[in-house]
């Protein structure tokens, strides 16, 4: 799965198809607000399903379109609500499963997958957010180990 801004669509497109994936599917999360204004006012985000292969089709496919959470992107600029990605984890992968975040921000998909019972892996330049993720990550298991005494 992976977020894209539709002004670079092309060149994800490209990227993508070069390393092998192709689109399985499309996700666009609708806003209660506008976010920009351009030829058109922008009230909403978008992601595309991409594989490898021919993986098994979800028991219970999510509906391609869903409402989304304002974080107010108080920890990072492109902040997604941890909400909004457990329904991504929980339909694309399976217990125990790896999820890689290769872009972690903030380490809000970090945080979906051990909220999911996945095993996560996250990538991260800045430091600060780094530290941020990790953060996050020890309340998450600090919650977990409670729950499981």
């Amino acid at each position: 799965m992976t977020f894209y801004g539709y002004t670079r669509l092309d060149a994800f497109t490209r990227a993508w198809t070069e390393a092998g994936f192709r689109i399985v599917g499309h996700i666009v999360w609708t806003k209660r607000y506008v976010s920009n204004s351009r030829f058109t006012r922008l009230a909403h985000e978008s992601a595309c399903l991409l594989a490898k292969g021919w993986p098994q089709k979800p028991l219970s496919p999510i509906l391609d379109v869903q409402p989304w959470e304002y974080t107010g992107n108080r920890a990072h600029p492109t902040e997604k609500a941890v909400h909004i990605l457990e329904p991504l984890i929980r339909s694309f992968s399976q217990p125990d499963d790896l999820v890689l975040d290769a872009f972690s921000g903030s380490g809000s998909t970090l945080v979906a997958a051990a909220l999911c019972g996945r095993r996560y892996l996250g990538i991260e330049l800045e430091a600060k957010y780094v530290e941020l993720a990790k953060r996050r990550l020890a309340g998450v298991e600090r919650v977990k180990s409670v729950r499981a005494l």
